[in-house]
């Protein structure tokens, strides 16, 4: 099988020299919102430790994508930056790949490193097209390209995957699942949080993603049995339910504070009174 540091050595790149990065949803948005200056500025910062580039001169972007069957992850590659120059990012010097959106995003972070990103031509043709197997290392997003080989699944004749729209602007179908392009279901994967259910006739239903598959691994359970063990959905006997998202996790909340964010949500929609929750 066909291994990505051959592909590497194809682009005339040295796999003992390159990292590989696995991005979060932050980046999935990134990229869908603004392509690769947004994604670039959004890559130009990272936590100083452990340091994700790790002294190396070249870097491999990586989305999420979907897993395989047996739960191992994919990601689809987007391109490849040189890494040019860092320091401690204190507000003043800016980044050589702006989006002031990101920017001010990252105004007033500590232990952040800025980086001098310059995007790689060579295999940029590949963006979202080649799709590698992300383990063994499974859960690492930082790795060394020439210690975990990763085995190329798919090369796709061309990028074709419609944007993602944001997670304040997500809303779809239980019933939609299966047919989610990868890279959404890669970033629904990847994070936790509150979502609101809406049947047919405007019940609404506030609930809380908390688990390793994040938003995707709870809809999974509407999607097997339409009601996910929940007695009140059982009872509503709803089968397809619009689904949107009210609030993210932020990597840091505890399974407390996300149930917290959940019975805030409950408050405020009055879905104990008048939705589709008993509690």
């Amino acid at each position: 099988m066909f291994q990505f540091t051959e592909f590497l050595r194809k682009i005339d790149l040295d796999p003992t020299r390159v990292r590989l990065l696995r991005h979060d949803a932050r980046g999935v948005a990134a990229w869908r919102r603004g392509g690769p200056d947004a994604f670039g500025c959004f890559a130009s910062f990272q936590r100083r430790n452990p340091p994700p580039y790790g002294g190396a001169e070249v870097a491999c972007h990586f989305l999420p994508a979907s897993s395989l069957p047996d739960g191992t992850l994919t990601a689809l590659y987007v391109g490849t930056t040189r890494i040019a120059d860092h320091w401690a990012w204190d507000g003043a010097r800016l980044p050589q790949i702006q989006d002031m959106q990101i920017i001010e995003g990252e105004i007033g972070r500590e232990n952040v490193d800025a980086f001098d990103l310059e995007w790689i031509e060579r295999g940029g043709e590949y963006a979202e097209r080649l799709l590698i197997n992300w383990g063994p290392g499974g859960r690492a997003w930082s790795q060394r390209a020439h210690v975990m080989q990763k085995a190329i699944l798919e090369i796709r004749l061309q990028a074709e995957e419609p944007p993602f729209p944001g997670f304040s602007n997500f809303l779809s179908r239980i019933s939609e699942i299966p047919r989610f392009p990868q890279a959404w279901t890669g970033s629904l994967e990847g994070v936790r949080g509150v979502y609101l259910l809406i049947a047919g006739n405007g019940d609404q239903y506030v609930g809380s993603a908390t688990g390793v598959d994040g938003f995707m691994g709870r809809w999974r359970q509407y999607l097997l049995n339409g009601h996910g063990g929940n007695v009140r959905l059982r009872e509503a006997d709803h089968q397809d339910y619009e689904v949107a998202i009210l609030e993210v996790a932020s990597p840091d909340m505890s399974l407390g504070d996300i149930l917290a964010r959940e019975a805030f949500w409950k408050a405020k929609l009055g879905v104990r009174a008048h939705g589709l929750n008993a509690n």
